[in-house]
């Protein structure tokens, strides 16, 4: 065998090992969302946030990127897939659940089963010590002010 054959071997090995264990997560909402993976038991295996129209990859080689993440190293006879994603708001709502997931899919936030909607977040309120720096009405007093003292000088 050549160098450049082995090398694509390689690549290729490297590649199916790694997508066999994968899930690959499209959040295409205009919201953040948490996903969280669970196996065909419904045992957790890991969850992570997706930002608004980006992706992520869940590896069951990385499980835990929420907290309580589990290996099945203590029971390896359990069977782990179909895996199911859940999709949550960041509030807590359920956003949309895609269940009998195959190692290697694509699983897209807005093709679940759901209500596929997150409620709007709740504006912020001033804080003790008046208007912060990217608050509206602070910009809106300052130009008052400076159109203020630009005509009076």
């Amino acid at each position: 065998m050549t160098i450049k054959m082995k090398k694509w071997i390689f690549l290729f090995l490297a590649f199916f090992s790694m997508a066999h264990a994968t899930l690959r997560l499209h959040n295409d909402s205009p919201y953040k969302l948490r996903a969280v993976v669970r196996a065909a038991d419904g045992t957790y295996l890991g969850e992570m946030i997706i930002l608004p129209e980006h992706f992520n990859t869940w590896s069951q080689q990385y499980p835990s990127f929420g907290p309580g993440g589990q290996n099945y190293s203590e029971q390896p006879s359990r069977s782990q897939t179909p895996y199911s994603v859940q999709w949550y708001c960041l509030d807590g709502g359920q956003y949309g659940i895609c269940e009998n997931q195959s190692p290697g899919a694509v699983v897209v936030a807005g093709s679940c089963n759901g209500p596929k909607y997150c409620k709007p977040q709740k504006k912020k309120k001033k804080g003790p010590y008046g208007a912060h720096e990217d608050d509206e009405q602070l910009h809106s007093q300052n130009e008052a002010q400076s159109s203020d003292n630009s005509s009076s000088e």
